[in-house]
């Protein structure tokens, strides 16, 4: 009879620990859920930290292939090392000396990445806005329906594209007024700055910029 409660209160705790709402992994190479969100602990080394429905979080120094999910947000901590990160609805936050190798992403939500970050290619959203704080992105800014903004020294070697406000069937969404591009004195952006819709530029004095492409461009 011992046993037979023994076994019941063991599989009652697995079942309690398969449905906590946050993964936390201390072994393995990967980090997964599906309903839920995961967690990768400080300092320690991952292939992939993901999940479906749920945020991801990156901890302070942790190393990973890749971050991603579907519906939530990402927190990369500080001097993380990412190869990749993506999500479809969700913001992105990548903060003070962290490392993205390749691209950073989401579909629905805005970008913000911190102070000495290094994203190696592009960073892209079709509706939210874009803000760099100092930090360096070897690819391209690309956006729909969101704003730019570059502080505090912040450079884009790949240029910036805002694309067209209507996708491929025709449709329209998003607000209707022109996409605000602000670029700060010591902030640099190389390559073009190809607008497909009506943007409002404004360029401090002191900043450094490629070719200006788009016919209907306000500078302020």
């Amino acid at each position: 009879m011992k046993s037979a409660v023994i076994v019941v209160i063991a599989l009652v705790a697995l079942v309690a620990w398969a449905g906590s709402p946050v993964t936390q992994a201390s072994d393995g190479r990967d980090i997964s859920s599906v309903n839920g969100s995961v967690k990768a602990d400080p300092g320690q080394t991952y292939d992939k930290v993901s999940t479906v429905n749920g945020n991801v979080r990156v901890g302070r120094g942790a190393v990973a292939d890749k971050a991603k999910t579907v519906n939530g947000e990402i927190v990369i901590e500080d001097e993380a090392k990412l190869g990749e990160v993506e999500t479809v609805n969700g913001s992105v936050e990548i903060r003070d000396g962290a490392t993205v190798a390749r691209t950073a992403s989401t579909v629905n939500g805005g970008i913000e990445i911190g102070n000495r970050a290094h994203i190696g290619g592009d960073v892209s959203t079709v509706s939210g806005e874009i803000e760099l704080k100092g930090a360096e992105v070897g690819g391209s800014l690309t956006t729909r329906n969101g704003d730019i903004e570059l502080s505090d020294g912040a450079r884009v070697r790949g240029g910036i594209h805002v694309k067209k406000k209507k996708n491929d069937n025709g449709w329209s969404f998003g607000k209707d007024e022109p996409i605000e591009v602000s670029i700060c004195s010591t902030c640099v952006v190389e390559g073009e700055l190809r607008f497909d819709r009506p943007v409002e530029l404004r360029v401090a004095d002191g900043a450094r910029i490629g070719q200006v492409i788009g016919d209907s461009v306000t500078r302020r």
